[in-house]
């Protein structure tokens, strides 16, 4: 290969980080023709940091490559088991809802109370606890009172989040009593505070005879 490509080769390798040894690896010629040819380039301080690297690890860029390999493999595997996950749970039965929500109410439902309860922070979670509700206990959307409990330091977003549970379940904001406000603010300020929606809380007006009968239903998991 002539010296005048041999030359820009080496420039164009040099402008973008590489090593005047491993250059001159490259293009079989002299470390000292490379440093030559490219002493007037300046490496940026990303670009030294690198070269440093290197030098203390000669396994650096091989490292670097194996870790995105494995850091891509451990992706597809989650991916693979996330969809054999949806695969293996299908369309519930009327049965199956019947029992998920049972338990459901056993970890999250209001059990010291008169009437049914339920809160959570995730709407897909208040989403299937109404569709339980609706399917498995005959409840009617006229028949559920909800109310949002939102810290103290977010009183002024009250109607955003309010908006965000009507829009997510389907329920008018006319059906929301007044939100409850935690009083402690926290220490704690949050990188994306639009994202605070604070905790739904649903209740089942004249529910005392419907709670009795969920409380017999945890009952008939606890025996099994």
């Amino acid at each position: 290969m002539a010296k005048p490509l041999l030359r820009r080769r080496a420039r164009i390798l040099r402008k973008h980080g590489f090593g005047v040894k491993t250059i001159a690896h490259k293009l079989t010629v002299s470390s000292s023709t490379v440093s030559q040819w490219c002493k007037d380039i300046e490496l940026t301080p990303s670009q030294i940091a690198t070269l440093e690297k290197r030098q203390h690890d000669p396994y650096y860029g091989r490292r670097l490559a194996y870790v995105k390999i494995q850091q891509k493999k451990r992706q597809e595997k989650t991916l693979k088991l996330l969809t054999d996950g949806i695969r293996d749970v299908g369309k519930l039965t009327q049965r199956e809802l019947f029992i998920a929500g049972i338990s459901l109410y056993w970890a999250e439902g209001f059990k010291k109370d008169n009437q049914v309860g339920f809160a959570n922070l995730d709407p897909i979670m208040a989403k299937f606890f109404i569709n339980w509700l609706q399917k498995c206990c005959g409840v009617t959307h006229n028949r559920l009172k909800i109310r949002v409990g939102i810290n103290e330091a977010y009183r002024d977003k009250a109607e955003i989040i309010e908006s965000y549970w009507s829009n997510e379940l389907s329920i008018p904001r006319a059906q929301f009593q007044k939100p409850f406000f935690q009083k402690v603010q926290w220490k704690k300020l949050y990188d994306h505070p639009e994202k605070y929606h604070g905790v739904i809380r649903i209740r089942v007006a004249k529910s005392t005879d419907l709670l009795r009968k969920i409380h017999g239903w945890i009952e008939g998991l606890r025996q099994q």
